[in-house]
């Protein structure tokens, strides 16, 4: 019900949907070129209400969490947060994960439909641990509001945020009656939040961030900010292919916390500084924007493939993401792309503020 109101609302501001990755996803709302723009220059509002939820809670949920992700669970007090993983034994990415702690436990929050699989993985984890595991997607509603001006939008809306609240970092507030979680997150590479409501609240949300001069964002526009921004997303730019640290995610493991799922493996990984694969960036020489699993070649021999790509507005060519073999992470080299044109290793982000 609450995803039909919130679709409407997003039809009212002339939302275009398509089928993406088997999905509904609104692309754009007529204009994806001034929907980029109004992010780098003022505050763009993203529908992330699709996002994955559990809440985890029992007498043993820090200690239990702690030793199945990467980043460090023990010790965060309520309103803190970070960015983990969980990994395989061996160390493959299961997915990624963000961590919010609360007075009552604490939300892990994924990417669309992959709270199923971190639910799975932890379970098989559960033998005598007072934890108890609660897939609660779909109660919950995230709009995100990006840009230099969203600091400024939200806080005559919800309550003062701190210009320094770190990232994942949380604080609560009441909007004419409705509880408001404000948390700080950036998949732009611009200043932003994160708006978490009781998902019946979502159109009551979504329609006073528009009031208050928020312009709506598609998925289009949105690709593009991360993409320029370097920012990899599970399911494109990570899967279970790599180790955290392969995919670009060192911020997401805690080397000093002790055990966890994996830790030997990207423990040794770190400690080698020998990772098999770098996620790079990729200026590319092409006519068309190259699929994701497009091959990268030097001479025949496969050295990778290209993970995200973009038309990017701001930088006025074709851009990557690429997963590709130790040796051929140095800006500067040159790559030939299956299907025609080069691609030129370039150093991340492709955007800074």
């Amino acid at each position: 019900m609450t995803i039909s109101a919130l679709r409407a609302a997003k039809l009212a501001a002339g939302a275009v949907f398509e089928r993406i990755d088997g999905t509904e996803t609104t692309a754009h709302y007529g204009d994806a070129a001034s929907e980029y723009a109004s992010v780098r220059e003022a505050a763009g509002l993203v529908d992330r209400c699709d996002r994955g939820h559990l809440f985890v809670t029992g007498t043993d949920r820090a200690r239990f969490l702690h030793g199945m992700l990467s980043n460090t669970v023990e010790g965060l007090a309520a309103g803190e947060g970070n960015y983990a993983t969980m990994t395989t034994p061996r160390g493959q990415t299961l997915t990624d994960v963000w961590v919010y702690r609360n007075a009552e436990g604490f939300l892990l929050e994924t990417e669309p439909g992959l709270q199923v699989k971190l639910m799975a993985s932890l379970d098989k984890y559960l033998i005598a641990d007072d934890v108890d595991i609660k897939d609660v997607t779909g109660e919950l509603a995230i709009l995100g509001v990006h840009g230099p001006g969203a600091r400024a939008l939200i806080v005559p809306l919800v309550g003062d945020v701190p210009t320094g609240l770190a990232d994942c970092h949380t604080v609560v507030h009441m909007m004419d009656g409705v509880d408001v979680s404000v948390t700080a997150r950036s998949y732009t590479g611009e200043p932003g939040y994160d708006l978490r409501v009781t998902a019946d609240k979502a159109p009551r949300l979504w329609n006073a961030l528009m009031a208050a001069g928020a312009r709506p964002i598609g998925f289009q526009a949105m690709e593009a900010l991360r993409i320029e921004s370097g920012i990899p997303r599970y399911g494109a730019d990570v899967d279970e292919r790599v180790v955290p640290l392969e995919a670009g995610l060192h911020h997401a493991v805690d080397f000093t916390k002790g055990c966890f799922i994996g830790q030997e493996t990207i423990a040794k990984m770190q400690n080698l500084g020998k990772p098999r694969r770098y996620l790079v960036g990729l200026r590319v020489e092409a006519d068309t924007v190259p699929p994701a699993e497009t091959p990268l070649r030097d001479g025949e021999r496969q050295i990778g493939w290209i993970t995200s790509s973009v038309r990017s507005p701001g930088l006025g060519r074709v851009v990557s993401l690429a997963s590709v073999r130790r040796g051929y992470e140095q800006p500067g080299l040159s790559l030939s792309v299956d299907g025609g044109g080069r691609a030129e290793v370039v150093e991340l982000p492709f955007y800074r503020q």
